[in-house]
């Protein structure tokens, strides 16, 4: 009997460590997550009813980096709240709005807005979707579950285990973090941020140069890349656009601007299949309007090669405002 109390006893002193870990983990993201992480929070505690940015009849910007860096709550109107993401697709957006919703009330107004290339790629699902925990435990698993049976090549690298592993906050998920963090080094730096991300309802830019000639993602492709992603993303797209006539909500589904430097290099074959496939979705839902026509802007308007710097947003925002808001005012 005594040798069974040590040998237990033994067993629970070897586990604190991991306890220790794991408990820090989850109490003090803001902590040692990288500097992606305060928009992602930002975007979940509005989504949830947490953050007073979002609440009460607010109008939604959702979609990826471009739709935050490119629109401006500020210039919009008081009710305005960016959701965007870096890297996120309608997967991340579906579910967003759904828990909107569920917290918050049906919002007047929903503006999404993704890169093209965010219509066949989801190039950050396992590094913040899952490791920021930005679904549910149960989202995540639907998500694997659908996506494997579209054979979405973004889950080849992990399974329900390692998705288990991230929601449990054990070490061989996070110590990297840890220990590049030095467990605490990054609580400044994302509290200013998410402090500036409640500030600024959301906006943040991603390219700060006062112009930028480089080209972006879409200049390369000659066709959109059908597979696995696209299938889940398109699924996602569908529902998202659902859940809002369902809801009865205002709808508008913009193109982010090109800087003329990608904008000249777009192939010609790859601008119409990828109109038509938006325009797939505009026959389908005559209630929400759709912008098929991608923008382009002078170089200048560009902090990078993907997104607009601040006179560049505050260009498009006017835009964006003489189209659709100043008849609402």
């Amino acid at each position: 009997m005594k040798r069974l109390l040590i040998f237990t006893a033994k067993c629970i002193l070897a586990l604190v460590p991991l306890i220790a870990v794991v408990a820090y983990t989850f109490l003090n993201p803001m902590g040692y997550m990288d500097e992606e992480y305060p928009s992602w929070h930002y975007t979940k505690m509005v989504q949830e009813g947490r953050e007073a940015t979002g609440i009460g009849g607010a109008s939604l910007i959702l979609g990826d980096s471009r739709a935050m860096a490119d629109l401006v709550p500020e210039m919009l109107g008081e009710d305005y709240v960016n959701l965007g993401i870096g890297g996120a697709t309608s997967v991340e957006m579906y579910y967003t709005l759904e828990h909107y919703i569920t917290n918050n009330g049906v919002p007047k107004r929903v503006v999404i807005m993704f890169a093209p290339f965010h219509y066949s790629y989801m190039d950050n699902y396992e590094t913040r979707t899952m490791y920021f925990h930005h679904l549910t435990f149960s989202e995540a698993m639907n998500v694997y579950s659908q996506g494997r049976s579209y054979g979405a090549e973004v889950l080849d690298d992990f399974d329900r285990f390692d998705i288990l592993s991230m929601y449990l906050r054990l070490p061989d998920s996070y110590l990297p973090a840890l220990i590049n963090s030095r467990g605490n080094g990054r609580l400044s730096v994302n509290r200013e941020l998410y402090e500036r991300q409640v500030s600024d309802r959301g906006h943040a830019l991603y390219g700060t140069a006062d112009g930028c000639d480089d080209i972006n993602y879409e200049a390369n492709y000659t066709e959109m890349n059908r597979g696995g992603e696209h299938l889940l993303i398109t699924h996602y797209f569908e529902r998202l656009l659902k859940l809002c006539s369902r809801n009865g909500i205002d709808t508008v589904v913009l193109q982010p601007p090109m800087n003329e430097a990608s904008y000249s290099r777009l192939d010609p074959g790859y601008v119409r299949e990828y109109a038509g496939y938006i325009n797939r979705f505009a026959n389908d839902n005559p209630e929400i309007l759709f912008e098929t026509d991608i923008p382009c802007y002078d170089n200048m308007y560009f902090g990078d090669s993907s997104h607009l710097n601040e006179k560049g947003a505050k260009l498009y925002t006017e835009e964006f405002i003489g189209k659709y808001i100043k008849h609402d005012r």
